[in-house]
């Protein structure tokens, strides 16, 4: 038998597969893609797979009912409380450690439960036979409404955990101490809100003091006051500071953010490089003018819900490219809602002008700005802000103003981004997509080979077939087309709201992009077998162009020496 029949034997090629799936990271990879029931599955196969497949089916708990069901039976009882049939015995834990050991993240919701969970909670407390009762548990979040039920969430914190999420009280000093306590080492904690016009420094101090390495820290929007930044700012290792505009995180009020002007210290934020804030324009221009202000960030994201003028957004952003040389991410997303129903204010639309700073922000790879009014830009405008910024990989220039008339750009100002920038993965503009005349030859423009989403927010349609086939010669097969509100997902309850006819006007808007995002797929799909029918034409065409110079040249070889052939 050759070597080559026995590369392709079929006893060969089994050994081959039993061996490649005998390799542990390539089964992780493989099982960390499939369901829980699958991995239940993959785990009956044999023992080596048994502790791989279990390893990921545990991973990540978010039934305790389930969990805890492993050391005795648990019933729902009559007044609603979750009991244990029989006490959990020492033969019970042992069993359990099997499964607890592989436990990675644990996530519990009381507000998802049937029942309430306190007596099996309590008799897991009483009985346990070990300090750790998930001794690998890297991540909790414990989302509850009680004190109490936050008190028994303690029993799974330990010095080896290092994400946590709980909610908070107005005065739970004793129990956060007891939460650092308990979790020295976390690297990030997340704070969510329980009551109205609640004010986190009390809880912050406590973090500050005590979680020496934490490196992360999120809470609700608005809670980022003067006083908290300047706690954390003592943080030796905090390197982000994050809020989420998630209403579930809490209610916040602006009222606290109203005036921003932390006064900070020698050696303030030594490890900060994401921040995000919500405050007045102005106030922040200070204080990154202020001394030791954390200008080495490469992240800023910025709310604000007030009034401001083109110039003093000019200015920010001029303050911004001198004092923060390192910036590469740049959110600045303005959310003040009064407009003018028949035209823009001129001292408030943004325009090119205002966005001129940003060229001095060397190493800026993404931006997004976001304004009520649309940007006031033209079409060669937009060329040369491109050719500025060839290294962009994000570039959100208000793709959803509120104010969605008059658009100084069509589909065009889309080429100069698929001609200068190669790393583009997001784009957001606004536009008035028209029958913008498609070039008769795809070589005569260059498409985007690196998007994945086309963001048009709330851009109007005139002929959703027409843009759809011009989308289809420009975009690549992957790119998903956005055409979302996001106003109403940020800021309080009252600030998520928007006028009703307005409303009505920017959601009819949508429709023709529905039918756009419904025919681009297959347009996409017939202008690639297009491409790969001219391509393989091309192909046989040099084909025949070689033969018919290798035969002239025999031809001509014949002629001069008739004696050689």
């Amino acid at each position: 038998m050759t070597t080559a029949d026995a590369l392709v034997s079929p006893v060969h090629s089994l050994q081959l597969a039993s061996r490649i799936f005998h390799i542990p990271e390539l089964l992780h990879l493989i099982f960390s893609f499939l369901d829980k029931k699958s991995n239940v599955s993959n785990a009956c196969v044999c023992k080596f797979w048994s502790d791989i497949a279990l390893d990921t089916v545990w991973k990540e708990v978010d039934d305790l009912i389930h969990l805890f069901s492993i050391l005795q039976p648990i019933s729902l009882e009559m007044h609603g409380t979750y009991q244990f049939e029989d006490i959990p015995r020492v033969s019970d834990w042992a069993r359990l450690q099997k499964y607890a050991r592989r436990v990675r993240c644990l996530r519990f919701d009381s507000y998802s439960m049937e029942g309430a969970l306190e007596a099996v909670l309590d008799e897991v407390a009483r009985t346990r036979t070990s300090f750790e009762i998930l001794p690998n548990l890297r991540e909790l979040v414990w989302m509850c409404d009680d004190l109490c039920d936050l008190q028994r969430g303690l029993l799974f914190l330990h010095g080896q955990l290092r994400h946590l999420t709980v909610p908070m009280w107005s005065d739970p000093s004793p129990l956060l101490a007891d939460i650092c306590a308990r979790a020295p080492n976390l690297h990030t904690l997340s704070l969510h809100n329980n009551e109205f016009d609640m004010q986190l420094f009390d809880q912050i101090q406590v973090v500050a003091r005590n979680l020496h390495h934490l490196r992360k820290i999120v809470l609700p929007e608005f809670h980022f006051t003067s006083e908290v930044i300047q706690e954390l700012s003592r943080m030796p290792n905090l390197s982000v500071v994050e809020f989420k505009h998630n209403i579930t995180m809490g209610p916040g009020n602006p009222k606290n953010v109203e005036q921003f002007a932390p006064v900070l210290a020698d050696g303030a934020f030594p490890a900060l490089y994401d921040l995000n804030l919500t405050a007045r324009i102005d106030d922040l221009e200070r204080f990154f003018q202020s001394p030791f202000a954390p200008v080495n960030i490469t992240t800023l994201y910025v709310d604000s819900y007030t009034r401001h003028s083109a110039v003093e957004v000019q200015s920010f952003l001029s303050t911004l490219s001198q004092e923060c040389k390192r910036l590469s991410r740049l959110h600045v997303i303005l959310l003040n809602k009064e407009i003018n129903q028949t035209a823009c204010t001129e001292d408030e639309q943004l325009s090119f002008c205002t966005l001129q700073p940003l060229f001095s922000i060397s190493d800026l790879t993404w931006f997004e700005i976001m304004h009520k009014y649309p940007l006031r830009i033209t079409q060669d405008e937009m060329e040369e802000l491109a050719m500025r910024l060839p290294s962009l990989e994000a570039l959100e220039l208000n793709p959803e103003p509120l104010f969605a008339r008059n658009p100084t750009l069509d589909l065009e100002a889309l080429l100069p981004f698929a001609h200068h920038c190669p790393k583009l993965r997001h784009l957001g503009l606004f536009m008035h997509a028209t029958g913008f005349e498609v070039p008769s030859a795809r070589a005569s423009f260059k498409g985007f080979h690196a998007l994945q989403i086309l963001s048009v927010g709330t851009s109007t349609v005139q002929s959703p077939k027409a843009v759809a086939a011009f989308l289809s010669l420009l975009l690549p097969p992957w790119c998903k087309l956005q055409f979302r509100i996001t106003w109403i997902r940020r800021g309080t309850i009252d600030q998520r709201s928007l006028d009703q006819s307005m409303w009505v006007e920017l959601s009819e808007g949508a429709h023709p992009w529905k039918e756009i995002s419904t025919l681009l797929p297959v347009l996409i799909q017939v202008r690639r077998e297009e491409w790969e029918r001219t391509r393989a034409l091309r192909k046989e065409v040099e084909d025949l162009r070689i033969r018919t110079r290798l035969v002239r040249d025999l031809t001509e070889r014949s002629q001069l020496f008739p004696s050689a052939i």
